[in-house]
């Protein structure tokens, strides 16, 4: 396996899918790629005072990818954190694609109970994915 995608936000169980993600890079020498989806690209102006920034929604999106990443080194050595812009199984499926992906992770979250109506982020890349899918438990 040379790599793995895997989506965060700033969810608890989106972690807990990263920290699976890690492991499986970890044992399989892997390359782990941390995505982080947003919508479209928007710009807000922040300001305290004199001071003012402009917070875009792909520099937030890339911070999210990034810290996690950050935090996951511990558990794996070669990470990467980006931003992709779209719907989060979308942008999974597309870094998976760019990549040429042998794995994505995927948490649980609404397979299960009456979320699993409405759909998930799981199933929408399964029924996407150039790869394999993990779909790992989250709760």
């Amino acid at each position: 396996m040379r790599t793995i995608i895997v989506g965060v936000d700033d969810s608890e169980t989106a972690g807990r899918a990263a920290v699976t993600a890690a492991e499986l890079a970890r044992s399989t020498g892997a390359r782990l790629h941390v995505v982080c989806a947003y919508a479209k690209e928007s710009v807000t102006e922040v300001g305290d005072g004199s001071d003012h920034w402009h917070l875009t929604a792909s520099g937030v999106a890339a911070g999210t990818a990034e810290r996690v990443a950050a935090q996951l080194s511990s558990i794996a050595s070669d990470i990467v954190g980006t931003a992709v812009e779209g719907k989060p199984a979308d942008a999974l499926v597309e870094a998976a694609t760019e990549t040429g992906a042998d794995l994505i992770v995927v948490g649980n979250r609404r397979v299960q109970g009456p979320g699993r109506l409405l759909g998930s982020i799981a199933t929408a890349v399964a029924h996407q994915a150039p790869c394999d899918v993990y779909i790992a438990h989250t709760r």
